[in-house]
């Protein structure tokens, strides 16, 4: 038999009630003044009718504007933020007959002062919510604040920062994924081996909060299994490729040893690429992320691990999760990670060919 509660409409609920159907949008939709005698009338309907509003037809029919912000690192011509926007903007276009709008407020990830002139450039904008990714933890901190005090809801991607008020984080368990890291990189290390760490020197002597959570991950597993290995830290430019080859020939140059090697950011490539002009070969060498010259050195041997994130499901995941918020009132998990995907030369085209986003 067919389901008659489907095809209930305000105005039977209000003549079932003996009010109007104004009154009933209102009680649905609580908004404007109606009697506590009236509100229980139109409950009372409603509760024997186990009437449930349809959530998308009534924010469709309210034709409010909503606008969020994705205060994101620009893609530098490669793929990862490229991939986080892609996703974005696939649940933008999800939306967009809700009437939502997304600006882009993209800064240069290696340098805090375009983070923070990127965070004054958001604050000028009138906004439903934002997404971002708190590369610089101190700032991003005082953000969440600031969004917290003006009750402006904020979802994290890439990397998380425990004690702010976010909504929810989207993206790879960052100490876990380091953890995993040093594993990876010392299932067959020869006893007294040093490893070295490749680190970017960003602009403004601040580090990445994802770099460095992963790094204390890869402490963390090193410190517990193999407290004899001795770890190397070598400091990068971010863009200087002239510097950043003297300082790979100076550090060889003092540990000549040294065959294994792990950078906790998406630049894995220019490693590889430094430690072939110097002729540092053979070497293993573990970074993150699907970039497409990632993955042309990992298919090449010159790394030997990759870790992924997925980052166009984060993107996606996390602007929905705003839009939702704000719309429907749904709300997700504070915490969702993403898989940690280890990637190979040998598994790399069959990942590269199956995956949905």
């Amino acid at each position: 038999m067919e389901n008659r509660l489907d095809k209930i409409r305000i105005k039977d609920i209000a003549r079932m009630a003996g009010v109007s159907a104004g009154t009933v949008d209102r009680v649905l939709h609580n908004r404007g003044e109606v009697s506590a005698d009236t509100r229980t009338k139109i409950e009372t309907v409603l509760k024997r009718l186990d009437y449930r509003p349809n959530p998308y037809a009534s924010a469709l029919a309210s034709k409010r504007r909503y606008t969020f912000a994705a205060l994101l690192p620009k893609a530098g011509g490669y793929d990862y933020w490229i991939e986080v926007l892609r996703g974005v903007n696939l649940a933008a276009t999800e939306f967009a007959n809700l009437n939502i709008s997304v600006e882009q407020v993209l800064f240069d990830q290696y340098d805090s002062r375009a983070f923070e002139d990127a965070v004054a450039q958001l604050l000028t904008l009138k906004v439903d919510g934002v997404l971002l990714s708190p590369v610089f933890t101190d700032a991003s901190i005082a953000l969440a604040a600031r969004l917290d005090k003006e009750k402006i809801p904020y979802v994290f991607i890439d990397s998380d920062i425990a004690e702010a008020n976010a909504l929810s984080y989207f993206g790879m368990d960052s100490l876990q994924s380091g953890f995993l890291a040093a594993k990876l990189l010392l299932e067959d290390i020869e006893p007294g081996s040093d490893i070295a760490i490749f680190m970017i020197n960003r602009l403004g002597n601040l580090g990445s909060n994802q770099s460095d959570l992963r790094y204390q991950g890869f402490i963390k597993y090193v410190r517990r299994y193999f407290p004899q290995i001795g770890l190397q830290v070598i400091k990068l430019h971010p863009s200087d490729d002239r510097l950043n080859m003297q300082y790979i020939r100076d550090f060889f140059i003092q540990y000549p040893n040294i065959k294994e090697g792990v950078t906790f950011n998406s630049r894995v490539w220019r490693i590889a690429r430094y430690l072939d002009e110097a002729q540092h070969t053979p070497f293993r060498l573990l970074g993150y992320e699907l970039l497409s010259p990632n993955v042309k050195a990992l298919k090449d041997g010159k790394i030997k691990y990759l870790l992924s994130q997925r980052p166009e499901l984060q993107g996606y995941r996390g602007m929905k999760a705003l839009c939702e918020y704000k719309i429907f009132r749904k709300q997700a998990p504070r915490r969702n990670f993403m898989p940690i995907d280890i990637l190979t030369a040998e598994n790399i085209d069959y990942y590269i060919d199956f995956q949905l986003f």
